[in-house]
């Protein structure tokens, strides 16, 4: 009788021969087999299926397989390798982010620094000719020279320093509690070409502010601009000042409260080039107080008042010893009538009269501005005179001669100056100071301070 196999058997028939060749591999690869085969695959025992290779003699070993080499992926060149925010052609090196055109051209070094084509072409001077006197806050950046340059922006326009300017002004509380507001009035600014003998430093232009009306031919006789009673019972806080600068306002003496007053005040913001580490500019002050109020507690005074990553409500216009502009300042110089009062020289700060020529009576740079004691009132009964306070009577009037200012920037930054002069605790005697040149530096000065251009 023939017996019949079911599914089930004739499938465990099948699996089982198909596991013992299997389990038959395994221990052959794990003894090394009697045949010497690799386990995997045919072939010849001493030839590398793979490669064709044969076994190492000494190692017993097939030598390694040479894979072939992944394909080179070339990526796209980088559109702004440097970081700097300007892709080629724009950037016309675009592995240096100090070079775009958000630089500034220096003169000197030979790089095309702002990429507009043409190496060390910087725009140095800008003079602006108001439509309407005295002209705007903007107007007096560009007659100092701080000009829009070639290169174009992601703005569109050419790199511009000059982000705003407006004019200042400083409010305090005074005595019963009473607001008070000194603003810069229209009659104490002025652009010009020159002042006296003093010309322009850079270009043609430069820009002047005073605590009295410009120009005064008497301005020891101007009437004060503020109205009558104006006081500030702190006005170093006002503005504010540092402690220092403070001083500076009443003579080296501490002081419980100072009040200014006729205040002028140019208020500039500024966006520093990408590759600029220093910004200067030129200076020249002028007053009638000196030297009837030389070494006094009270004195008209010029700042520069800085704030920026580094710089704090500074004041960039200080001497050798740290000390704002006044009378009192180790630059201030006189230039007397010639042979001038007797003991004219008992001080150091009567030096050597700033500046050569002159009229006959007035040599120097004081000659013609109203700041050189001719033609003007006197207090002490003798033309041209005055009385100082202690005792000695002098020809009034002098100047510091035209001085240069520096201070570190951070490049790319934004800034803001205070370009900045006032009366002291009164209204009376006025001063003036001229402003031109401001000047990117390359590298950062090695101090703060300022110095007799050479």
């Amino acid at each position: 009788m023939m017996r019949l196999t079911t599914r089930r058997e004739r499938r465990g028939t099948a699996v089982l021969p198909a596991v013992a060749l299997a389990v038959g591999a395994l221990l052959d690869c794990s003894s090394g087999g009697s045949s010497g085969g690799s386990g995997f695959g045919g072939g010849d025992a001493g030839v590398d299926a793979k490669t064709g290779a044969g076994r190492d003699a000494t190692t017993d070993a097939f030598p390694p397989t040479a894979e072939a080499a992944p394909p080179v992926e070339t990526a796209p060149l980088c559109t702004d390798c440097d970081h700097d925010g300007y892709p080629a052609p724009a950037d016309c090196n675009d592995n240096d982010p100090a070079v775009n055109p958000d630089a500034y051209d220096f003169v000197g070094d030979g790089v095309d620094n702002d990429c507009d084509g043409t190496v060390d072409n910087p725009v140095v001077t800008c003079e602006t000719i108001p439509a309407t006197a005295p002209g705007t806050p903007q107007d007096f950046a560009r007659a100092a020279d701080l000009c829009p340059q070639r290169a174009i922006t992601h703005t569109g326009k050419p790199f511009d320093p000059v982000v705003n300017a407006l004019w200042g002004e400083v409010q305090g509380t005074g005595t019963g509690s009473t607001l008070w507001t000194s603003k810069t009035k229209p009659q104490q600014v002025n652009i010009v070409s020159s002042f006296g003998q003093n010309a322009a430093q850079v270009g043609k232009t430069m820009f002047g502010l005073a605590n009295g009306p410009w120009g005064a031919t008497d301005p020891r006789g101007s009437p004060a601009l503020d109205p009558a009673g104006f006081n500030l019972i702190d006005a170093c806080g006002d503005i504010p000042l540092a402690p220092q600068d403070c001083v500076s306002l009443t003579g080296n003496k501490a002081a419980a409260s100072v009040s200014v007053q006729d205040w002028a005040e140019l208020t500039l913001w500024l966006q520093v080039p990408v590759n600029a580490s220093g910004l200067s500019f030129r200076f020249a002050f002028f007053s009638s107080e000196f030297n009837q109020w030389w070494q006094s507690a009270a004195n008209d005074a010029f700042f520069a008042l800085v704030t920026s990553k580094t710089l704090k409500g500074t004041n960039v216009a200080i001497d050798s010893t740290g000390l704002g502009v006044t009378v009192n300042s180790s630059f201030f110089q006189l230039c007397p009538a010639p042979p001038g009062p007797a003991g004219l020289m008992e001080s150091a700060a009567l030096g050597q009269c700033v500046g050569v020529g002159g009229s006959a009576s007035v040599a120097g740079s004081l000659a013609g501005t109203g700041y050189d004691g001719a033609g003007a009132s006197s207090d002490a009964g003798a033309p041209d005179t005055v009385r100082s306070v202690s005792g000695d009577l002098y020809v009034y009037g002098g100047g510091t001669g035209w001085l240069s200012a520096a201070f570190p920037v951070t490049p790319g930054e934004q800034l803001e100056v205070r370009v900045v002069i006032m009366d002291t605790f009164d209204g009376l005697k006025d001063s003036v100071v001229l402003v031109d040149g401001f000047t990117w530096q390359q590298s950062p000065p090695a101090s703060v301070g300022v110095s007799r251009p050479k």
